[in-house]
């Protein structure tokens, strides 16, 4: 298996972490946008919105950051990181949903905006935080969906956040943070040579 991936954008990392916590058989490339790699006839065969991240498995080509989680998720069953229930399955979709539908834009809209109001992201950190009430994780174990969100909420505009006001959603980022994939992926930042 081969992923095509920009690890630090938020939907590079999620699958990205995901790879590295459950160590997965999965050869990670990442792609030159110098180059305009996403845009040669070979990358948009493949995703034809020229858009990583873009996971290869034998004849099977698949973007978009969830369905890749999920997908790998179900090809390795043993992460225990999708519920094989329909009801355990719904509540991973409906937060993978919420993650697309509604964090995801607003996280995009701050970064975008020149005055940033904070404000559009207190109903969605209050609904996160009144689910999180007595869990661990999202789905109450580690699942695809904590990957998912918490890529989100580990961009450098979420890191100087305040949480406090959301205490579960607080101990659960702090949670997530620590995750090996996420600790492998934290972008390193070059350190400044000295004077």
């Amino acid at each position: 298996m081969l992923l095509h991936s920009f690890f630090i954008t938020p939907n590079n990392r999620k699958v990205e972490a995901f790879i590295h916590h459950f160590d997965l058989p999965v050869e990670i490339h990442q792609v030159n946008f110098r180059e305009k790699e996403t845009q040669s006839e070979k990358f948009l065969t493949m995703n034809p919105m020229g858009k990583v991240p873009v996971l290869e498995d034998g004849d099977m080509v698949l973007p978009e950051s969830n369905a890749i989680l999920a997908y790998l998720a179900t090809k390795f069953p043993d992460t225990e990181a999708l519920p094989e229930s329909a009801a355990g399955r719904a509540q991973a979709d409906r937060w993978l949903h919420w993650q697309s539908c509604h964090l995801m834009p607003a996280m995009g809209e701050l970064k975008q905006a020149e005055d940033k109001d904070f404000s559009i992201l207190e109903p969605l950190f209050k609904a996160l935080d009144i689910h999180l009430t007595g869990k661990q994780f999202v789905l109450g174990s580690l699942s695809i969906v904590d990957f998912a969100i918490g890529a989100y909420l580990m961009t450098k505009m979420a890191r100087g956040l305040d949480y406090s006001a959301y205490p579960n959603l607080l101990a659960w980022r702090e949670r997530v943070m620590q995750l090996e994939g996420f600790v492998r992926t934290q972008a390193k930042m070059a350190t400044p040579p000295a004077a």
